[in-house]
């Protein structure tokens, strides 16, 4: 009976963690369009296009620009955008949770918590208004794709296979048009959930070539968007060809100069990396180091309670491939200074995948390696019952900022009071 209210009691926690952000969401989203509904640099970023010609970053922007009437300007269908992308990744997570068939309140509580997760997107308006949001989209959907062909055998298996390597190879080339960062972010965990496929499925040799096709693919874009990147006279020309409307809310002080993320879009590699130092002088790298902890121990939490070692049975490679997925997508880290964003983005991709390799053949295998057997005899130790409450803890007080060298909110009375 206390077993029975205690899961009912955490079912309605979930329920209320689910609909409190989604409510906050949609009322700041839905609200007085007369102000930016979150920060000037976000904004910015979606609202680069190519009216000064072909630029990194540019396709969303210019998309918005089509459709919106200048009178009323972009912004209201940017926030109709976001918040819409915000709805769709919620789906996707439920949907690949029940696919995963994972069955248990505990994971779903602390994945949802997660710093930069569902819960904290919702109620700061933060992470599910950068353009990596799609890239959890799609990299959910792929997830989905793969739980549904492990499951079918013969003709319908290999159909539904070369759904999800077609859909990796075509979406490919919009993400990186969409953010070049795609290449540092979502790229990484993509091609391992592709070369897992391939392992699963050695007869399938269209797999392997459409591997190899998605990694030139995004590599040739890469480098395209990267030539170019875009200067002062083209950001200029961009400013220029937004509606003056949203140019007076976005910079009311100075409505005819370049702005925010716009004004940077010609910043050198040097330039980018020059404010990951900005992190360090800041003072506040330790910050980063109690998120980098307190994500990595939700992760931990999530990973072994899903996939459980008896201390008599041979470990699983589930707990390597994670590692390998964690240290590939590391990378983002080099990017520049905004570290709260790669720590939500690497914590929800890693989710999605753990979620999705519950029907990896491979995963299952034996683990072999010496130094990972070493590790997962470590995390043996860990009490999970305690762990549970240190994790829920963490996610239910503190709030991760997204950005860089200035931390005004820690905690999240603050995000839902400030």
């Amino acid at each position: 009976m206390a077993k029975i209210k205690a899961n009912h009691f955490l079912v309605l926690g979930i329920v209320a963690l689910i609909e409190i952000p989604m409510i906050l969401a949609w009322v700041w989203m839905t609200g007085d369009y007369r102000e930016p509904r979150f920060n000037e640099w976000p904004v910015t970023e979606w609202l680069v296009n190519y009216q000064g010609g072909f630029v990194r970053r540019g396709l969303i922007g210019e998309l918005l620009l089509a459709i919106s009437d200048p009178l009323t300007g972009i912004l209201p269908n940017l926030y109709r955008l976001v918040l819409s992308s915000y709805f769709i990744y919620i789906l996707i997570f439920f949907a690949l949770y029940f696919a995963a068939q994972i069955k248990n309140y505990r994971v779903l509580l602390i994945a949802l918590i997660i710093q930069g997760g569902i819960y904290h997107m919702g109620i700061s308006a933060d992470f599910y208004t950068r353009k990596e949001n799609l890239f959890l989209i799609l990299f959910g959907l792929l997830c989905l794709l793969y739980i549904d062909a492990s499951k079918r055998q013969g003709q319908p298996r290999k159909n539904s296979f070369t759904t999800l390597i077609s859909l990796a190879i075509i979406s490919a080339p919009l993400m990186i048009l969409i953010h070049e960062a795609y290449l540092f972010m979502s790229f990484p965990l993509t091609v391992l959930l592709l070369w897992i496929a391939c392992k699963e499925n050695p007869s399938h040799i269209y797999l392997r070539l459409g591997l190899m096709m998605y990694i030139v693919i995004c590599l040739i874009f890469f480098i395209s968007c990267s030539i170019h990147h875009g200067d002062v006279i083209s950001a200029q020309a961009i400013w220029d060809s937004l509606p003056l409307v949203d140019r007076l809310k976005i910079s009311p002080a100075a409505p005819y100069s370049q702005y925010a993320a716009i004004s940077s879009i010609g910043w050198t590699l040097d330039q980018h990396l020059s404010t990951i130092y900005g992190v360090l002088i800041s003072g506040g790298a330790y910050i980063w180091v109690f998120f980098i902890l307190g994500n990595g121990l939700s992760l931990v939490f999530i990973a072994i309670t899903i996939y459980p070692h008896a201390p008599e049975i041979q470990p699983k490679r589930i707990l390597g491939l994670l590692a390998i997925g964690l240290f590939i997508s590391s990378g983002m880290f080099l990017i520049a200074a905004d570290w709260g964003r790669w720590i939500a983005f690497i914590s929800n991709q890693l989710i999605l995948l753990m979620f999705a390799l519950k029907a990896s053949s491979l995963a299952k295998e034996d683990e072999q390696s010496k130094y990972l057997l070493l590790l997962i005899q470590q995390l043996r130790k860990i009490k999970i019952k305690y762990l549970f409450i240190l994790v829920l803890i963490y996610g239910l007080v503190f709030q991760m900022p997204e950005c860089c060298v200035q931390y005004p909110h820690l905690f999240v009375f603050q995000s839902l009071f400030s």
